[in-house]
C-alpha cells in the first residue's frame, strides 16, 4: 500500500468543516492502521509564506524519496486555498507521485457558474490533480455538468469516533417522544458570516409564538449585527448568544435542543447535520444541491425557499411531527458517516 499524506488546513484545534471532516477520517486510518503524515498549508497564526515554504519543502523531499509510491492528498477550500494547494501538488504530479484533490468548498459551484473565465480558472486549478473526491453525489453530476471529466471519488464527511459512539448510544436508546411537548427550543450552530443564513432565523422566529425560542451558537463578523437585530425584531429576550461551541459545551447543546435550524447557502456538506444526527436531532436546512444528499426526508425538512416565512412555516411543520425525526438520525449516522465507513473510500485511492 502506498504512503498517503494529508496537506491541508491545521486539523487538531482548526475551525471549520474541513477540520472537523479531516479527523474523522484520520480516525478511520487509525483504527484502519493505514500509517499517514499531515503537512499544513495553511496555519492562521502563522506567516503564509513561512507555512507554504515549510509544506513546499517537506512535500519534494516526500515526492523525490517515494515517487510513485506514495498519494498526495489536497483537501481544496475557496480560491486562496485552491490556488495554494495548486503551487504544492504541481511538483509532485510532475515527479510521477500520485495526487488527488479533494474539493470541500461551497464556492467551487459558484466559481464554475460565473462564467468562461472562471470556469477555466477552475480547470487550471484542479490540473495537478490525477483523481478528485467530492462530498455527494450532486458534486459529481455538477462536475460532469461543466466538463470536468476526471476520475472522480464521491466520499461524505464523517463524523470523529466520540460523535460515532453517541450515534451507537442514541440508536441503541429508546427514546420518549413527548407529544404534547408545548415549547421548543431552536438551535443554530455556525460561524456568524453571509450564507449561513443565521439572519433569517432570527426573522423567522419573529414570525413564531413566544414558546419558541432560539439558541445561536457560533462567532464571527457578524455577532454585533445579529444581535441588533433581535433587538430591534423585539425577540432578544428569546434568543440566546452563546459563542463559539466546541467539546462539552457543545455535545450539550445539541443533547438538550428540540431543533437544530441552519438555512445555509454556504456549505458545500454540512458537518453540523451529521453531528446533530449522532443526536436524534431533527434539523432543518435549505434544500440547495448538496445539502438534499444529507438531510433527507427521514431526518428532516428542508426549506424550499430563502424566506422568513418559508423558514418559519417550516419550523413549524417539523416540530409537530418531531416524532417522525427523532429516531432516524443517529441510525443514519453508523451506516453512511463513520470513519470505518467512509475511509474505504479513501483506500481505493491507496490501492
Amino acid at each position: 500500500m502506498k504512503k498517503l499524506v494529508i496537506v491541508s488546513t491545521k486539523v487538531a484545534g482548526g475551525k471549520g468543516g474541513i477540520a472537523s471532516a479531516l479527523q474523522g477520517y484520520m480516525n478511520g486510518l487509525d483504527l484502519k492502521g493505514i500509517p499517514y503524515q499531515v503537512i499544513e498549508s495553511h496555519v492562521e497564526d502563522r506567516a503564509v509564506l513561512v507555512t507554504w515554504f515549510i509544506a513546499f519543502w517537506k512535500i519534494l523531499v516526500l515526492s523525490f524519496k517515494h515517487r510513485n509510491q506514495v498519494v498526495f492528498w489536497f483537501h481544496c477550500g475557496a480560491w486562496f486555498s485552491m490556488i495554494r494547494k495548486f503551487s504544492l501538488a504541481v511538483i509532485p504530479r510532475i515527479l510521477g507521485c500520485k495526487t488527488v484533490g479533494h474539493i470541500h468548498s461551497p464556492t467551487f459551484n459558484r466559481y464554475l457558474s460565473k462564467g468562461f473565465l472562471s470556469k477555466c480558472l477552475v480547470k487550471l486549478a484542479i490540473l495537478p490533480y490525477k483523481e478528485l473526491v467530492v462530498l455527494t453525489p450532486w458534486w459529481q453530476k455538477l462536475l460532469l455538468k461543466h466538463g470536468i471529466n476526471k476520475n472522480t471519488i464521491v466520499s461524505p464527511n464523517p463524523n470523529n469516533a466520540l460523535y460515532c459512539q453517541i450515534a451507537q448510544d442514541n440508536n441503541e436508546l429508546l427514546t420518549r417522544i413527548d407529544e404534547h411537548k408545548k415549547s421548543f427550543q431552536i438551535l443554530t450552530m455556525a460561524r456568524l458570516i453571509e450564507g449561513k443564513g443565521v439572519e433569517l432565523v432570527i426573522n423567522a422566529l419573529a414570525l413564531l409564538p413566544s414558546n419558541y425560542t432560539l439558541i445561536i451558537a457560533g462567532d464571527g463578523p457578524l455577532k454585533a449585527q445579529l444581535e441588533k437585530q433581535a433587538i430591534n425584531l423585539s425577540v432578544s429576550e428569546r434568543i440566546t448568544f452563546v459563542g463559539w461551541a466546541e467539546g462539552s459545551k457543545k455535545e450539550a447543546l445539541l443533547r438538550d435542543v428540540d431543533i437544530l435550524c441552519l438555512p445555509s447557502t454556504y456549505d458545500s456538506f454540512g458537518m453540523v447535520f451529521i453531528e446533530a444526527m449522532a443526536f436524534n436531532l431533527p434539523i432543518v436546512a435549505y434544500g440547495w444541491g448538496p445539502i438534499k444528499d444529507v438531510v433527507t426526508d427521514d431526518v428532516g425538512l428542508c426549506c424550499s425557499e430563502l424566506s422568513d416565512k418559508n423558514v418559519s412555516d417550516t419550523i413549524v411543520k417539523l416540530s409537530r411531527n418531531l416524532d417522525k425525526y427523532q429516531r432516524n438520525g443517529a441510525k443514519r449516522v453508523l451506516e453512511n458517516y463513520t470513519p470505518t465507513v467512509v475511509i474505504e473510500n479513501i483506500v481505493q485511492l491507496l490501492d
